[in-house]
């Protein structure tokens, strides 16, 4: 089986040890701040809901609206952003003939894909992105669905 591979060398593509530390900080500030804000949420909620239940209903509906029509947008920015990342990322692969592109840095070692593979990786990540954009544009019309049904 060695021989198969004699004189073959395998290209990788080395992580950055900046990025990967700057990750992790980002991550942990990140997963902090999320953290702190579910707490207020719940505490906030708590106080919410005795005052919605002794509103008219219309008070509520308007909640009811105005919440899930800002869960929708705010959830399709990340996603639109997801899809042109995946995009950016797809494009320069296939266009470099080679997967990761010379540019992307990662949090660890990973092999070098080359020419018919690499080119199938990139097929997979444009996909995911068209699979992102597509969420994108169904949470945007679920919030303009709910800004119509609630009216």
């Amino acid at each position: 089986m060695a021989s198969l591979f004699k004189g073959w060398q395998m290209e990788i593509h080395y992580a950055d040890k900046g990025y990967r530390r700057r990750s992790i900080w980002a991550l942990l500030g990140v997963v902090t701040l999320l953290t702190v804000l579910l707490w207020q949420l719940s505490a906030w909620l708590q106080g919410l809901a005795p005052q919605l239940s002794s509103a008219d209903p219309d008070a509520a509906r308007r909640w009811l609206r105005a919440l899930l029509a800002t869960l929708g947008f705010a959830l399709s920015v990340p996603a639109a952003a997801l899809a042109v990342s995946l995009h950016r990322l797809g494009r320069a692969s296939r266009l470099q003939g080679r997967f990761p592109p010379r540019e992307l840095k990662t949090l660890r070692d990973v092999r070098v894909l080359r020419d018919a593979h690499a080119l199938r990786w990139a097929r997979r990540v444009e996909i995911s992105s068209t699979a992102a954009l597509l969420l994108a544009g169904a949470l945007v019309g679920w919030a303009l669905w709910t800004l119509w049904y609630f009216r």
